[in-house]
């Protein structure tokens, strides 16, 4: 005789646990949630030995060297960060990726703090970069700004730095003949750093050592508006011959 087959309550039971799983797992993650807080922790000024270590209580510190003074951090209604280490309050701003943390006394002028693992990358790669800038042999050169290259990849508040590290590597691309390797690196500075005058100088140099005289005078120019000198020494002495060659190349 074959057997009937049995109610459908196991496969309701089943359903039920699996919604209070969910329902547990939803409870479990808001609660996580509500205990983290994006500003707890430590947080280093780069190339100072300035940290500020922010705790879920409401507490805040500041080590400068050895010494440490303690206060309270605060949010006012709409959400602002403030902190008072008993000198009156700084106002701080946390990055949308939480990865920064802007302070100021005044409201104009920020210091960048970063989480304190990246911040001891950037102070590794400030190291890295006067190596490569205190070393002659250009192919060690090259080597130590790649190296302070990849540390600072990645991080906004160091874009400038960043865009310095090429720049300086292109250079040396260009004493070891590598021009397309150079320009690489000037176009990469000039990207990274708009107003990187240096940068728009040497491009514009191994663009006339090319003999491509349009644009060194462009990025001549560019450099020159910028306030670099060496650039604006170029075009006192070359603006009007090059304007010339210029126009009779078009």
């Amino acid at each position: 005789m074959r057997s009937q087959s049995s109610s459908p309550q196991p496969h309701r039971n089943t359903h039920v646990a699996r919604v209070l799983l969910s329902f547990s797992l939803m409870l479990f993650f808001t609660s996580c949630a509500k205990e983290h807080d994006p500003l707890a922790g430590t947080w280093k000024l780069p190339g100072e030995d300035v940290s500020l270590e922010f705790k879920k209580d409401g507490t805040v510190s500041r080590t400068v060297s050895s010494a440490t003074t303690t206060g309270t951090h605060r949010r006012d209604e709409s959400g602002n960060l403030f902190f008072d280490l008993g000198t009156g309050e700084n106002k701080a701003l946390l990055s949308e990726s939480n990865s920064e943390l802007k302070v100021s006394s005044d409201g104009s002028n920020w210091l960048i703090f970063l989480r304190q693992p990246v911040a001891a990358l950037v102070d590794s790669a400030q190291t890295i970069f006067t190596r490569g800038f205190e070393t002659k042999d250009c192919d060690s050169s090259i080597a130590l700004y790649s190296q302070a290259i990849a540390l600072l990849t990645g991080i906004p508040s160091e874009t400038g730095h960043l865009a310095k590290a090429y720049n300086n590597r292109g250079i040396c691309e260009e004493k070891s003949g590598n021009a397309d390797a150079a320009f690489a690196d000037y176009n990469k500075a000039i990207e990274l750093d708009p107003l990187l005058e240096t940068a728009y100088g040497n491009r514009a140099w191994l663009y006339e050592t090319l003999g491509k005289k349009k644009e060194a005078y462009a990025d001549y120019k560019k450099a020159a508006d910028l306030g670099y000198r060496p650039a604006i020494y170029w075009l006192e002495q070359h603006e009007v011959q090059a304007g010339a060659e210029i126009a009779d190349e078009e």
